[in-house]
């Protein structure tokens, strides 16, 4: 059985062949690298939430065996927003989370479908991305079009790959614990990348810039710098959610994104300048 996906009703997304088809003009298709395919695959599987660079390292190559560096990351997504660009989606539908992560925009529509039938690629009608996006493949590739078959496997199976009970099911648990503990991956990815990046030459906390603007059914709540009027309001309208939790994590952390209708609460049972544990919850508000 094969997955593929229509994306916002005009472009066809085969991940099996990581080839993207305007539907409207079916000759007209780009053909992704293997990676910026499965780059793709993933955030569309987890529409509505971010993937971290790290988790995303870890799906797309890692967990098959390849060792790769942050470079090759960069690389395949600037490839894949270019081959977005190309198929008339733009590179926009990505959206850069600043030092969190990718997720899809908003307002991007993807509809699952399942099919057994064979996609067939035209290389005379098609639009290769490689790492210098250069619009050109082997001899051997045009002479031999490609007939791609869906796989049994995870749709992240790598072509001509044995089949290895024992890589499935590692295949499996992990995707299981990142699915169980996104939340706590996405506040751990922003402390660590901040830590790295920061110029501050005292190496002062992150959340000491918060300002603490009042106690509330036990909660104390800090906001982060740089909030409007308006943001504050509604950044602590969501604040009714979590009341009855204050006794077991009174310490309250809300980071509003300028320009972003996004909002982040980290609620801890001890202040981040002492050990503790803590839960994130991330709201992605609609525009209207």
């Amino acid at each position: 059985m094969h997955n593929h996906y229509i994306i916002n009703d005009i472009i066809e997304f085969h991940p099996a062949t990581s080839t993207l088809r305007e539907l409207n003009d079916t000759e007209n298709i780009v053909m992704l690298n293997s990676p910026a395919g499965r780059c793709l695959l993933l955030l569309i599987n987890r529409q509505g939430s971010i993937v971290t660079q790290n988790e995303m390292m870890d799906v797309v190559w890692e967990q098959s065996g390849m060792q790769v560096s942050p470079n090759t990351y960069y690389q395949n997504i600037s490839i894949l927003r270019k081959g977005l660009k190309k198929i008339g989606l733009g590179e926009n539908i990505i959206v850069t989370i600043p030092r969190i992560g990718l997720t899809l925009a908003s307002d991007t529509h993807i509809k699952k479908l399942s099919t057994e039938k064979m996609v067939e690629i035209d290389h005379g009608n098609t639009h290769f991305m490689s790492k210098d996006d250069e619009g050109t493949t082997s001899d051997a590739a045009v002479k031999n079009p490609v007939v791609a078959r869906a796989e049994i496997s995870s749709e992240f199976t790598q072509p001509n790959k044995p089949f290895n009970l024992a890589f499935i099911r590692k295949r499996l648990s992990l995707k299981f614990i990142i699915l169980t503990g996104i939340y706590t991956f996405v506040v751990l990815s922003f402390l660590i990348v901040f830590a790295a990046n920061s110029d501050d030459a005292n190496h002062r906390r992150f959340f000491d810039k918060y300002n603490e603007i009042s106690t509330h059914n036990g909660c104390k709540i800090y906001l982060s710098n740089g909030m409007s009027h308006d943001g504050r309001e509604k950044a602590l309208s969501y604040m009714q959610r979590f009341e009855a939790a204050c006794a077991s994590y009174p310490w309250v952390y809300i980071t509003r994104f300028p320009g972003l209708p996004r909002t982040s609460i980290i609620r801890c049972d001890a202040p981040m300048s002492k050990l503790n544990t803590c839960i994130s919850d991330y709201f992605f508000e609609t525009n209207k």
